[in-house]
C-alpha cells in the first residue's frame, strides 16, 4: 500500500493546491530534506534535527506565519523526543525575538490528516501571528483548519 504524504482534500485553493497535486502525483514527502524543493522561502535557522522557515503559503490575516520542520520524517506525536521539544522551544523563542512577536499561537497537528486538517502528513509546528486591524484596535482573526 502506498503511503500518503499529502492530503489534497485539505489543501487550500490556488497555487498551493496545484503544488500539493504535484507532490501527490510524485508520492514523495515535501518536508523530507531530499524532497524539500517546493518550498519558496529560505531556511532561517536550524537547531538539531529541526529548522525554521516562513510559510510559503501563509494563512489569511497573518502578519507572520512560520513553520518548524523536523529533518526526520515523523507523523505521530509519540515519535517526538525531549530533544525535539527543546529544539522547537529554542527556535520558537528565537523567532519571537527576531519577529518581535507580542502574541500568537504555536500548534502542531499529528497523525491521520483526515482528522487533523493538515495537507502535509510530515509533522511540523506552526507559529501564527495575526495581523493588526486597520484601526489598530485588536487583530484580524486567523482561522486554522482542524478536521476535515
Amino acid at each position: 500500500m502506498k503511503k500518503t504524504v499529502v492530503n489534497l482534500r485539505n489543501a487550500r485553493k490556488g497555487e498551493y493546491r496545484k503544488v500539493i497535486e504535484e507532490i501527490l502525483a510524485r508520492g514523495k514527502c515535501p518536508f523530507c530534506p531530499e524532497n524539500f524543493k517546493y518550498h519558496k522561502k529560505p531556511i532561517l535557522r536550524s537547531q538539531g534535527q529541526w529548522f525554521l522557515t516562513e510559510n510559503s503559503w501563509p494563512y489569511t490575516n497573518t502578519r507572520c506565519h512560520l513553520i518548524l520542520i523536523c529533518k526526520t520524517h515523523k507523523e505521530r506525536f509519540s515519535e517526538l523526543t525531549r530533544t525535539d521539544f527543546k529544539n522547537v522551544v529554542n527556535l520558537t523563542n528565537w523567532a519571537i525575538e527576531k519577529y518581535k512577536i507580542s502574541g500568537g499561537a504555536v500548534f502542531v497537528r499529528f497523525g491521520n490528516t483526515n482528522f487533523t486538517g493538515a495537507s502535509v502528513a510530515h509533522l511540523h509546528f506552526q507559529i501564527v501571528v495575526p495581523k493588526p486591524k486597520r484601526n489598530k484596535k485588536g487583530t484580524e482573526r486567523v482561522t486554522v483548519p482542524v478536521g476535515g
